[in-house]
C-alpha cells in the first residue's frame, strides 16, 4: 500500500508540470485561435522535493483532502443555516497522522509562509502547525473550490496562491473606505424606508458587503490599467450601488421617485421602473480612471448576463482596432456579472452564458461573477430551489473556480476580491466569488418573510446589521471613535440625500447621457416619415470587384469541389453577366461595401458560416488542412481605403438561441459601426430567445433611449417542412411593434423594422440602409429557404447601382393597362411567386395586379396609397399569405390596408384557415392547402 501512495503522489506532482493555456486572442485574419496571453511559469518541483511527497504520502494525501474538501467545513454562513454533514476526510487518522508534535518537511507539499516564486525556503513544521495553517487557510470565512479544474497548473496556481497568501493587514485608511461603503449603503436604505415607505426598492440591507467588494473590483481593476468595466445585475441593491458608488445624482432618483421621468423632455419614450436604471460614470482611484457601464436590465432575472458579454467583447474589439491590436481580450475591459442565488441555479440562460465563456467569436477575456446570495429565492428556501449543494455549483461546467466568503465580513470579502481578480488576470477565465449573506426584508420592503421562513426572519431580526458589527470592530481597534467618526458618515451622507429630495422637483433630466462616445453622432429620430430617404446603390464596377473577392482564395487553399463549382464559378459568371445575382451574392455585396466604408459586420448564429441551406460560404474551410479564410477580410478596393476596412466576423455559434441573441445585442448597443446580425437555424427557433426579444430588441429604445441595429435573419416560408420549419412568426413582431393604426397619427417612430423581401437587391439594401442611416434600428427579416437558389428569385448589379434604394413596396412591373384591373391582391414574401405563375396559366394578366408589400412595418401608407390609386377601376381587394389566418401578417394588414382602399370595399382574406400549430405536419394536407390558397385567390 505505502508503494501505492508514493507512486500516486509523484504522478501528481509530475503531472502538476502541464503548460499555462491562458487566452483566446484576435488575429485580422478572423480566425480565432488560443495563446498565451504573458508567461507566468509557476516553479518545478526538483528531485529533492518529489522524494519528499512519495515519503509523506499520508500528509500530502491529508493536504489534499482539505484542498478538495475543506469549503465544506467553512465558517461561510451569517445565520448558521447551511447545512452540514461531518467531514470523513478531514480526519488526519484516515491518513495515519496521530503524532501532534511530529515534525514535517513540507517542500512540495504545502506552502506556510512560503513565497511563489522563492523554492529557498524549505521549511519544516510540526503536524499541529501544519493542521492549523489547513484550518485557517480553507476553513475560516473564505473558501476555495478549485480542485475539480483538470489543469494541474491551475491548481499548483491556487496551491500557492492560497496556502502561500501571508493575508495583508488593511490601513486605517482601506478601513475607513469599506467602513464608509457599508454605512452609506445602510444610512440610504434608511433614509429610503423613511422617505418612501410605500416603495419596493429592493435595498441591500443584509448584503452591504457587496458595496465592498465592487469597489475594490474596481480600484484593483483601475490600478492594472483597465479602461471599462462593463457590469450587469439584477434589482436587489441595484439603488445603493447607483447612488452611492456610481454617482447616480440622488436628485435624479427621487425625481424618478416622484412619478417623474428619467428621459429628457424632448425625447419620446415610455421609461422603465426604479430597479432597471443605469449609469456610466469615470471612477477615479488615486488618479487611475476607470469607465464603469452599469447595464440596463429587465425583470427577467439573469438575462442581462449574455448582454454583458457581448457589449464587453464589442468594447475590447473597438480598442483594439482603436489603440492596440496587439492587445489581448480583458486587457482593457472586463465583464462582471452579479447574480442572485436561486436565478444562477435556476435560469437557463445562466447555462447558456457560461457556455459561451471560452469560445471562439464569444470570450471576452474572463468574467467575473458575484452572486449575492441571500439563501432563499423570493419564498423558497435553497434546499428547495436547487439539486445541488451551493448555488455556484453550475459554474463547475466550465470549470470555473468558486471563492465562498461570509458576507458578514467585509474586510474579508474585500480580501477575496484580491484573489478573484488576480486569477482573471492572469488565466483570463470567469471566476465565481459566492458572497453568502442575507435579506433583513422580504423580497421586498412590503412583504412579511415570516409567512414562510419564520424561523430565518426570527435569527435575521435579532441580528445587528453588517454596518454596526463592523463600527464596533473598528472602535474596538480605535479606527473610528464612538462618538464622533462612527455618526460623521451616516450623518453627512443622510444630509446629502435630504439635499437631493430637495432638489428633485427642479430637476432636469439631460440629454448628455444618451447618444454619447461611440453614439455622438447619431440622432434620435421622432418622425420616420420626416427623413430623408437613403441612397445605398453603389457603382456597380465596385460591386462586380467587391463580388469576385468575395470567393477570392490563395492557391495554396483547397476548397471542395462542389463549392468551388456551384458558389464559387457559379458566383464569378452570374457577375461577369451582371444578372442572375442571387441571394447570398447579394448579401456578400452588402457585407462586402460595407466593409469597404470601414464599417464592422459580425454575423452569428448556428452554422452561419456555411449557412442552413448551404448558400452562403463566407468562410472557406481548406479541405487538407481545415485552415479557415474569410475572403471578406482581405478586400482591396477603391470604394474605400483598404487599410481603413472593416472586419468581417464569422461566428459559428454554440446551440444556443436565448444567450446567443443576447449577446449580439449587448455587441449592437455598444458601436453604431458595426452590423451585428443574428441568424436562426429556422425562423421559428427565435422563440427560444423570445425573453430578449420582448424586454431589450423591442423595447430597449422605448424604455431606455439606446439605440440597437441588430439585425435578425429568420428563415421563413411554407413548403411543408411542418410546424416547427415553416414560420418566422411574423405575427409576433408585428403585434409588439408599436407602428401606428391611424394613418392620420402626426408622430411615426417604429421600435423595429419587419421586412419579408422577394429579392436579393431588396436584401441588399435593407442591409446596407441598417448603417447609412443617421439612427439604428432593430431589423427583422423573414428571410428565405426556397428561394435563396432559385432562378426567378434574382437581381441584376443593376438593381444595386448607385442611385437605388430599397423599396418598401413593389408594384406590379408587368401591368400594362391599369385601368384593366379588376381585382388588386397584396402579398409579402416567396407567395408572391406562385401567384406570378398561377396567374399567367390562367391567363390573367391583365385583370390582376399583385402588389408586394416588402417593409410591413413601418407600414407603408404613402406608397400603398400611391399604388392604388393606379387601379381606379379595381372591385375587388385581397390579402393573401401562406400562413394561418391567426398568423401572418394579415391582424397586422386588416385595420391599416382597410383604411386605404376605395369607400365602401372590404380587404378579403385568402390564406390557411386558422391553426393551433403554425402549419400541418402531414404532406398532401399541405399540398390541398396551397393548391386551395391560389384557388381561392383567382
Amino acid at each position: 500500500m505505502s508503494t501505492l501512495i508514493k507512486l500516486i503522489s509523484a504522478r501528481r506532482a509530475l503531472t502538476s508540470r502541464l503548460p499555462v493555456v491562458l487566452s483566446r486572442s484576435y488575429h485580422d485574419d478572423g480566425v480565432y485561435g488560443y495563446r498565451v496571453r504573458k508567461e507566468y511559469q509557476l516553479p518545478d518541483y526538483d528531485a529533492e522535493e518529489l522524494a519528499n511527497r512519495m515519503d509523506n504520502g499520508g500528509l500530502l494525501r491529508f493536504v489534499q483532502a482539505y484542498r478538495t474538501h475543506g469549503h465544506r467545513g467553512a465558517n461561510l454562513d451569517p445565520l448558521d443555516i447551511m447545512q452540514r454533514e461531518e467531514i470523513l476526510a478531514l480526519n488526519p487518522e484516515r491518513y495515519g497522522l496521530t503524532d501532534p508534535h511530529k515534525s514535517y518537511n513540507l517542500a512540495g507539499i504545502l506552502h506556510v509562509n512560503q513565497s511563489k516564486h522563492d523554492k529557498s525556503s524549505k521549511e519544516e513544521a510540526t503536524f499541529d502547525t501544519i493542521l492549523h495553517h489547513l484550518q485557517s487557510t480553507y476553513c475560516g470565512r473564505i473558501a476555495y473550490e478549485f480542485m475539480h479544474i483538470p489543469s494541474a497548473s491551475e491548481r499548483r496556481w491556487w496551491y500557492y496562491a492560497v496556502e502561500s497568501w501571508n493575508k495583508p493587514t488593511l490601513s486605517t485608511d482601506q478601513k475607513k473606505r469599506i467602513y464608509d461603503l457599508v454605512n452609506k449603503s445602510e444610512t440610504f436604505d434608511h433614509f429610503m424606508a423613511k422617505k418612501f415607505p410605500n416603495v419596493k426598492r429592493y435595498g441591500l440591507e443584509g448584503a452591504e458587503s457587496m458595496m465592498v467588494a465592487l469597489d475594490r473590483l474596481f480600484e484593483i481593476s483601475a490600478k492594472a490599467g483597465l479602461k471599462n468595466i462593463v457590469v450587469g445585475m439584477p434589482h436587489r441593491g441595484r439603488l445603493n450601488l447607483l447612488t452611492d458608488l456610481l454617482q447616480y445624482p440622488p436628485q435624479a432618483l427621487f425625481h424618478k421617485l416622484k412619478g417623474n421621468s428619467e428621459l429628457p423632455a424632448n425625447t419620446v419614450g415610455s421609461g422603465d421602473v426604479l430597479s432597471h436604471l443605469a449609469n456610466s460614470p469615470t471612477l477615479d482611484y488615486q488618479g487611475k480612471q476607470v469607465q464603469v457601464s452599469l447595464l440596463h436590465n429587465p425583470s427577467h432575472l439573469e438575462a442581462v448576463n449574455p448582454v454583458v458579454m457581448g457589449k464587453s467583447r464589442a468594447k475590447q474589439m473597438n480598442l483594439m482596432d482603436m489603440e492596440d491590436k496587439s492587445c489581448a481580450l480583458g486587457d482593457r475591459v472586463l465583464g462582471v456579472q452579479l447574480h442572485g442565488d436561486a436565478a444562477f441555479t435556476g435560469q437557463g440562460v445562466v447555462m447558456e452564458t457560461l457556455g459561451l465563456s471560452n469560445l471562439p467569436h464569444y470570450s471576452s477575456g474572463g468574467c467575473i461573477h458575484i452572486v449575492v446570495n441571500n439563501q432563499i429565492g423570493y419564498t423558497t428556501p435553497a434546499q428547495n430551489s436547487r439539486s445541488t449543494v451551493y448555488c455556484s455549483d453550475i459554474a463547475k461546467m466550465i470549470n470555473a473556480p468558486v471563492i465562498h466568503v461570509n458576507g458578514d465580513f467585509p474586510e474579508d470579502v474585500s480580501r477575496a476580491m484580491d484573489l478573484v481578480f488576480e486569477y482573471r488576470d492572469k488565466f483570463r477565465k470567469d471566476i465565481i466569488l459566492d458572497l453568502i449573506t442575507y435579506r433583513r426584508w422580504g423580497h421586498n420592503e412590503l412583504d412579511e418573510p415570516a409567512f414562510t421562513q419564520p424561523l430565518m426572519y426570527h435569527n435575521i431580526r435579532a441580528r445587528q446589521s453588517v454596518g454596526k458589527m463592523y463600527e464596533q470592530k473598528l472602535i474596538s481597534e480605535g479606527v473610528l471613535s464612538a462618538h464622533e467618526d462612527a455618526d460623521k458618515v451616516s450623518k453627512d451622507y443622510y444630509e446629502a440625500l435630504e439635499e437631493g429630495l430637495s432638489e428633485a422637483e427642479g430637476y432636469t433630466p439631460s440629454e448628455k447621457q444618451h447618444l454619447q462616445g461611440n453614439w455622438k453622432n447619431m440622432l434620435h429620430p421622432t418622425d420616420y416619415n420626416t427623413l430623408p430617404r437613403v441612397d445605398t446603390g453603389v457603382d456597380e464596377h465596385s460591386l462586380l470587384d467587391i463580388g469576385k473577392q468575395s470567393v477570392s482564395f490563395s492557391d495554396q487553399i483547397s476548397v471542395h469541389p462542389r463549392v468551388d463549382k456551384y458558389h464559387i464559378q457559379a458566383r464569378l459568371k452570374k457577375l461577369k453577366s451582371g444578372k442572375g445575382i442571387d441571394w447570398a451574392t447579394a448579401e456578400s455585396l452588402a457585407f462586402g461595401t460595407l466593409l469597404a466604408e470601414g464599417y464592422n459586420v459580425r454575423i452569428s448564429g448556428q452554422d452561419v458560416g456555411r449557412g442552413t441551406f448551404s448558400q452562403r460560404h463566407a468562410m472557406l474551410v481548406d479541405q487538407d488542412t481545415e485552415k479557415v479564410i474569410v475572403p471578406l477580410n482581405n478586400l482591396k478596393t477603391t470604394l474605400g481605403d483598404a487599410s481603413k476596412a472593416g472586419h468581417l466576423e464569422v461566428a459559428n455559434s454554440s446551440l444556443s438561441e436565448m444567450a446567443v441573441l443576447g449577446f449580439e445585442y449587448g455587441v449592437s448597443i455598444e458601436s453604431p459601426n458595426i452590423l451585428p446580425i443574428w441568424e436562426a437555424q429556422f425562423g421559428d427557433f427565435f422563440n427560444s430567445a423570445q425573453v430578449m426579444i420582448d424586454t431589450y430588441v423591442s423595447s430597449g429604445e422605448a424604455k431606455w433611449l439606446r439605440q440597437s441595429g441588430l439585425t435578425m435573419l429568420l428563415p421563413h416560408g411554407y413548403d411543408g417542412a411542418g410546424p416547427e420549419h415553416s414560420t418566422s412568426r411574423i405575427e409576433r413582431f408585428l403585434q409588439i411593434s408599436d407602428d401606428p393604426f391611424d394613418d392620420d397619427m402626426d408622430v411615426v417612430n417604429p421600435n423595429w423594422h419587419v421586412v419579408n423581401c422577394t429579392t436579393p437587391a431588396q436584401y441588399f439594401h435593407v442591409l446596407r440602409r441598417q448603417m447609412k442611416r443617421s439612427f439604428r434600428k432593430p431589423l427583422i427579416v423573414a428571410a428565405p429557404k426556397g428561394l435563396l437558389k432559385s432562378p426567378v428569385c434574382t437581381s441584376s448589379l443593376s438593381d444595386m447601382a448607385s442611385g437605388t434604394h430599397f423599396q418598401p413596396i413593389l408594384g406590379d412591373a408587368t401591368v400594362n393597362d391599369a385601368s384593366s384591373i379588376e381585382k388588386v391582391v397584396f402579398v409579402s414574401g416567396k407567395l408572391y411567386y406562385d401567384l406570378v405563375k398561377e396567374r399567367e396559366n390562367r391567363g390573367l394578366n391583365n385583370k390582376v395586379a399583385l402588389v408586394r408589400i416588402e417593409e410591413l412595418c413601418p407600414f407603408p401608407r404613402n406608397e400603398i396609397a400611391n399604388e392604388l390609386s393606379k387601379y381606379n377601376n379595381a372591385g375587388d381587394y385581397v390579402w393573401c399569405q401562406e400562413e394561418p389566418q391567426n398568423g401572418g401578417a394579415y391582424s397586422f394588414m386588416l385595420p391599416r390596408l382597410s383604411k386605404l382602399l376605395p369607400s365602401g370595399q372590404t380587404l378579403k382574406y385568402v390564406g390557411r384557415k386558422p391553426l393551433a400549430a403554425p402549419a400541418v405536419g402531414i404532406a398532401y394536407r399541405h399540398r390541398e392547402e396551397q393548391a386551395t390558397i391560389l384557388e381561392n385567390v383567382f
